[in-house]
């Protein structure tokens, strides 16, 4: 379940950066369409108005294109821009002032530096297992390429593996004379999430059967 968790949080912080780069890469391309426009405009303004027509189509077309590039850098700058996420994210690079309380406490004289030779190493508590009980029936559960034929579980010691099923059985059969069988499963190699198929048909099994269980 960690490593599902895990997966998702990096996915999704993945999937935002690639969305903010995009936003801010059509935000450029944008500006560069806005310039070139206005540079356009600006150009026939003046070819009419100051020129009287008489400036070449190439220079109205340079005009254009060298607004839309000068746009597209300016907003480039403040967009991508080490001051923070720039328009789109309400950043700054802006200086903090400091206030009262942080000129006190740099006016505070700094602690006397502590021995290290008087430290003690942390303790370090061993891991206390669960005692066993006389039903102890340990099943592992296994994973990956040692799975064939959907048989995830070794029972009770037994190298042959079982299905779900199989197991069922090996369970109903045990003699009457003993104890309440109690299920302690361990993953053989890698953990199976609990959102995987044969881990809700086990768990609604063993509660559906009242059978006592625990996870080592």
């Amino acid at each position: 379940m960690l490593d599902t968790l895990l997966a998702d949080g990096i996915a999704s912080a993945a999937s935002n950066k690639l969305a903010e780069f995009v936003i801010k890469a059509l935000a450029v391309g944008g500006g560069f369409l806005a310039g070139y426009v206005g540079g356009r405009l600006i150009a026939w303004a003046l070819d009419r108005w100051v020129f009287a027509h008489k400036a070449p189509v190439q220079l109205k077309s340079l005009c254009g294109l060298l607004c839309g590039v000068l746009a597209a850098i300016v907003v480039a700058l403040i967009v991508f821009g080490s001051g923070g996420s720039g328009l789109f994210g309400g950043g700054g690079g802006g200086e903090l002032k400091s206030t009262g309380d942080d000129q006190n406490r740099q006016q505070q004289p700094a602690p006397p530096p502590k021995d290290d030779k008087k430290t003690e190493p942390p303790k370090i508590e061993p891991k206390v297992e669960p005692k066993p009980t006389p039903g102890d029936v340990r099943v592992s559960i296994l994973s990956g390429a040692d799975v064939s034929d959907a048989k995830f579980y070794v029972f009770d010691g037994d190298p042959t593996p079982r299905t779900l099923d199989e197991l069922k059985k090996a369970v109903a059969e045990r003699p009457k004379d003993k104890p309440a069988p109690v299920l302690v499963f361990r993953f053989a190699k890698d953990r199976l999430s609990t959102t995987h198929p044969e881990m809700k048909r086990l768990t609604a099994w063993v509660q559906d059967a009242g059978i006592q269980n625990r996870f080592e």
